[in-house]
This record gives C-alpha cells, sequence and structure tokens, in this order.
C-alpha cells in the first residue's frame, strides 16, 4: 500500500455551515483572481462611453448656438474639432470597456465551471444522484448567466452615468427640466423592480425544467441501444415528451412574463420622453431657452431613452442570475456521500507510519494483516466476511444484485462505509479519506462508460503503456486488431460504435491496468459469450501482485477463485472452493446455476 505521505491529500470535509450562497458566487465571478482589476477598466470605459455619448447632442446645440447662429465659421470649426474629440474618445471607450468586460466574464465563466467540476468530482462524492444533462446545464449555461453580471454591472453603471449626464445637461439648460428627469427616474425604477419579482421565480422553474429535459434527452441518447432492446422507445418519448412539454409552458410563462415587463417599461420610458420634450418645445416658445437648447434638450432626450431602458431592465437580468446563482450554489452546497471522519481520526490515519509495506503472502510490518478484509457489521448482515490477500482471487456472491452493487459502491468508497465494516492492512476505512482507500482499492461499477478517445487513451488511461497481460485477459485483441487504426481508433458517443461485449472488455481491461493493489470486479462478462468468458476466467490467474475480488454469480469466474463466500439473506454465509460449494450446497447451486 503506498504511504500517504505521498498521496494527494483529500480535499477537506464539508460537514459545515454552507459557504457558497447566492451573494457569495455573484463576489467570486466579479472579484476573485484579479478580476476586480478588469471589473474596474470595463465599468471605466462604458460609463466613459455613455458620457460621451450623451455629451454629443450637448455638444451639437453649443455648436448651433456659438457657432451656427452667429454665423461664426471660425467657431464652427472648433465645435466640429470638439465633436470629433467626443466621438474618439467615445469609440476608444467603449473598445476599451468591451476587452476588459470580456474577458473577466470569460474568467469568471471558467473558475465557475472549475468549482462545478470540482465538487462534481470531490472524492467523497455527492449525497444526490444528479443526471449528467442536469450538471452539464449547470456548467455551462448557469454559469455563463452568473459571470455576465460583470456584463450587468458595467452596464448598470454606465446607464446611471449616461441619466445623470443628461440630467445634468438638462439642469444647466432648465431647472425645472433637470428635476423632471431626477423626479422621474427613480419612481420608473421603483415600479420596475416591483414587477420583478414574480419574474425571477419564473426564470427559476424555466431554467430547472430545462435542465432537466436535457438531462433526459443525454441519458435516452447515451441508452439509446438497451432502450431499443427493451423495446421501450415509446415509453422514453412519453417521458421525454412530458418533460419538453414542461419546460416549453415553463419557458412561455417566463417569455410572457418578459415581454410584459418589457413593454410595461418601454411604455413607461416613451411617456417620460414625450413627456420632456413637450416640455421643452413648450419653453423654446415661451423664450425661456435657445434653439441649440431645444436640440439638445431633445437629442438628449431621444439618448435617455437607451440609459432609462436599460436600467429597468436591470432587474430582470439580475432575478435570472440569481436564479442561476442559486442552482450552482446548490450544487457546490450539496452534501457528501461520504462523510468526512472526525479530525482526530483524520490525522491519525495520516500519520507516515500507519501505512505497513506489504510483504509476500499479504502479510505486513505489523503482522500478518490481510490487505483487504470485510468483517461483520451490524446492518450489513447480508454482506459476507472475506479477505482478500495480494495473489488471491476471492469469488463473491451475492444472490440480491441490489446487495452486489451496494457492496461493490461500499468498497469503491462512493458509499460511506459504517464503522468497522471495511478495513484496509487491518484499518479501519471509515477513518480514512477517499484518496487514501481508492490507492488501495479500485472497484468500478458494473455500468462502466467509456469516454470521447481512442481506445488506448481508455484503456490505458493515465497510462500510455498498453500491458500485454491485461489486454490478453480483457480478451480485446481479436477485435482491436479489426478496428480501422486499432488501439488509435477514436471512439465517440461513449463507444456505441461497438457491441455491449466489446465494450465491456474495453472496461474490463482498463479496470486490469489500474495500479491500485485490490481490484474489485462487478460482473465484468455478462455480455461476451462463453468461449470469450472462459479466456478471460484464465486470463485473470496472470495477475499475482493483485488481490482480485469478482462480486459475480458466473461459474466459470468462481471456478478460478481461490476462495468463495456466499451471502445469505437472514443466514449464515458459506466459504469454500467452488468444486466444494456445488457439491456441498443446493443454495448454492441456485444461484450460480450449475
Amino acid at each position: 500500500m503506498p504511504s500517504s505521505t505521498a498521496l494527494p491529500p483529500c480535499p477537506p470535509g464539508r460537514n459545515k455551515p454552507p459557504f457558497w450562497t447566492v451573494s457569495r458566487l455573484f463576489r467570486f465571478a466579479l472579484l476573485a483572481n484579479g478580476r476586480w482589476k478588469l471589473l474596474l477598466v470595463g465599468c471605466a470605459g462604458f460609463i466613459l462611453h455613455q458620457v460621451s455619448e450623451a455629451l454629443v447632442p450637448a455638444t451639437i446645440g453649443a455648436a448651433v448656438d456659438k457657432a451656427i447662429s452667429p454665423h461664426d465659421a471660425g467657431a464652427l470649426l472648433w465645435w466640429l474639432g470638439a465633436l470629433a474629440i467626443v466621438f474618439v474618445v467615445l469609440a476608444l471607450s467603449w473598445r476599451i470597456g468591451t476587452l476588459a468586460t470580456n474577458r473577466s466574464f470569460l474568467y469568471g465563466s471558467h473558475d465557475l465551471r472549475q468549482l462545478a467540476v470540482e465538487r462534481t468530482l470531490h472524492p467523497r462524492g455527492m449525497a444526490t444522484r444528479r443526471a449528467p444533462g442536469e450538471i452539464v446545464a449547470i456548467a455551462s449555461s448557469d454559469a455563463d448567466r452568473v459571470a455576465g453580471l460583470s456584463w450587468l454591472i458595467g452596464g448598470g453603471l454606465a446607464a446611471t452615468a449616461g441619466v445623470v449626464t443628461s440630467a445634468v445637461t438638462l439642469l444647466l439648460v432648465s431647472v425645472p427640466l433637470g428635476i423632471a428627469v431626477l423626479v422621474a427616474t427613480p419612481v420608473m425604477l421603483i415600479v420596475m423592480h416591483r414587477l420583478t419579482k414574480p419574474l425571477e421565480d419564473r426564470s427559476d422553474v424555466e431554467q430547472s425544467s430545462a435542465a432537466r429535459a436535457g438531462a433526459l434527452a443525454t441519458d435516452f441518447v447515451t441508452g439509446s441501444r438497451p432502450l431499443k432492446g427493451l423495446g421501450a422507445e415509446e415509453a422514453a418519448v412519453t417521458r421525454y415528451t412530458a418533460a419538453s412539454r414542461t419546460s416549453l409552458l415553463a419557458g412561455l410563462r417566463a417569455v410572457r412574463s418578459r415581454s410584459a415587463y418589457n413593454g410595461a417599461s418601454t411604455a413607461l420610458s416613451a411617456a417620460f420622453l414625450a413627456g420632456i420634450a413637450f416640455y421643452a418645445a413648450w419653453f423654446a416658445l415661451q423664450g425661456s431657452i435657445t434653439v441649440g437648447q431645444l436640440v439638445a434638450v431633445v437629442g438628449v432626450a431621444q439618448f435617455v431613452q437607451g440609459p432609462m431602458a436599460a436600467l429597468g431592465f436591470l432587474s430582470v437580468e439580475l432575478a435570472r442570475k440569481r436564479a442561476s446563482a442559486a442552482r450552482i450554489a446548490a450544487l457546490l452546497e450539496e452534501p457528501e456521500a461520504v462523510p468526512a471522519p472526525s479530525e482526530e481520526s483524520t490525522t491519525a490515519a495520516s500519520g507516515p507510519a500507519s501505512d505497513p509495506a506489504p510483504l509476500p503472502g499479504g502479510a505486513t510490518a505489523f503482522g500478518p494483516a490481510p490487505l483487504l478484509e470485510l468483517r461483520r457489521s451490524e446492518g450489513a448482515a447480508a454482506f459476507p466476511p472475506f479477505t482478500a490477500s495480494v495473489g488471491e482471487i476471492v469469488g463473491v456472491v451475492l444472490p440480491d444484485s441490489s446487495q452486489a452493487r451496494l457492496l461493490v459502491d461500499t468498497l469503491g468508497f462512493r458509499t460511506p462505509a459504517p464503522p468497522g465494516l471495511v478495513s484496509i492492512h487491518g484499518r479501519d476505512a471509515a477513518d480514512l479519506d477517499p484518496v487514501h482507500v481508492r490507492s488501495t482499492i479500485f472497484a468500478d461499477s458494473h455500468d462502466g462508460v467509456l469516454f470521447r478517445g481512442s481506445v488506448r487513451e481508455n484503456v490505458a488511461a493515465a497510462d500510455t503503456t498498453l500491458q500485454e497481460r491485461a489486454m490478453a485477459a480483457a480478451a480485446v485483441g481479436d477485435f482491436v486488431s479489426q478496428l480501422p487504426e486499432g488501439t488509435e481508433t477514436v471512439l465517440t458517443g461513449h463507444g456505441q460504435s461497438l457491441s455491449g461485449g466489446q465494450r465491456q472488455r474495453l472496461v474490463l481491461g482498463r479496470s486490469l491496468h489500474q495500479q491500485q493493489p485490490v481490484l474489485v470486479l462487478h460482473d465484468p462478462t455478462t455480455a461476451v459469450d462463453t468461449a470469450t468468458e472462459a479466456v478471460i476466467a484464465d486470463g485473470l490467474r496472470n495477475f499475482p501482485d493483485k488481490a482480485l475480488v469478482l462480486v459475480t454469480t458466473s461459474p466459470t469466474l468462481l471456478a478460478v477463485c481461490h476462495r468463495v463466500v456466499v451471502g445469505r439473506v437472514g443466514g449464515a454465509s458459506e466459504t469454500g472452493t467452488h468444486r466444494d460449494l456445488l457439491a456441498s450446497s443446493a443454495g448454492y447451486r441456485e444461484v450460480v446455476g450449475s
């Protein structure tokens, strides 16, 4: 067993109050890893752009009064130069703001995806199983939406700067006009904020429904072959249709709310602008303002519609981002499947002296403790006790397939092991962290999947060198040699182009390539023919440096085991060789079918 000092430490346990909240995720997306600098530059660029744009009608109005009305060509050239400078600043500030904000958005989205991936792949797992499609939706669309808060803040601050500049311009032209803008703006924003609450709720429902529909679609596409084999295509279509319909209705409700909100926002902005324009025209007719000032007021009134609409829509976008952030936070705060042990146990388990090196025959420096031991424990009576040492092949027969899966998940540390149930080198596995346990035991699930990549990358995993004994034991040579590029053939769609037996043999080959001294194989030959199964059984004898635990009811595999332990529901377990148990146990013959 490798020394714990050479292993990467398991991430700390999560048995603590919630850390990730909506507000904390917002701060992380905006400010972490130096993104606050990009945010400041982006906001400054957008603010300068809006201020410059608001100054365009004021500059034109000043040119009318100072140059065009008095027919002053020199002044006209001066004002045209000033207008050109304003446009140059306007264009450059927009470019700088866009570049900085886009970088902040991309980096923030990447970091949020990293958080989601790290939580999904955390060694202690998640207590609630989430569909792959749901996790993909959270790590992609929800992460992008939350990271887009940088655009929202930059745009909101720029819109505020535009409204303030417009109000100041109007105050300089006419105090009543400026006061009208300053009073009408907060009133409209309060009204629009009140209208966003139902939209936030519907956005959350919309995103959750879409994630569920996407998860179903991913599962059905991945399992298309088994569905066809079972003749369950119609049932799958019915389930997806129902989920898709629910998602569609939720989306339509959210769109209707958003459309109603946008309509109300546009109507309020238009009414506001019409009032300002009418008020300014009346002042011009009374001679209170000049023609240039009238031009400036009308231009500012047209310009301010954009910032006003942006401020009104700010709450809508914030509501959607809050809903996405809540979904990410729920994923990050998902309880662990394997709770963290106490600090004292962790400290005791991590010392360098707690890893006795295995000696020939499975003995250790501290005595003849087996490499792996499954003990009797209250609540796990269906698990027969057994030990496994280097060089042994141990068969485990469980009549209940669900118990077999639970045993494999427990040995693989995907399900918490009760204290005292699993022992590694004489130490309770419940006191060890998952990284430590998985450095000794490899226990893949029965439905192990293939990934996009070459056959070599799927089988050899971290090691690029294929082991001849593992390839021979998995009996993959006969069909791999017939693939277009042999072991370099790229598999797509989880290997759907291969038969079920071929995929199972590649998964078995991957398991046999693992470096852990204990390999737990769960029914590794259920999809292969009897001749191939016999080849695989014989090949498993060629691993004297491993302890193999075969959780199976296959008589061909059990025949090569040194010992077979049989679990009995509510009864005592039996132990012996396959031959002895066939001769002495009617229950064993019934389960094994031989």
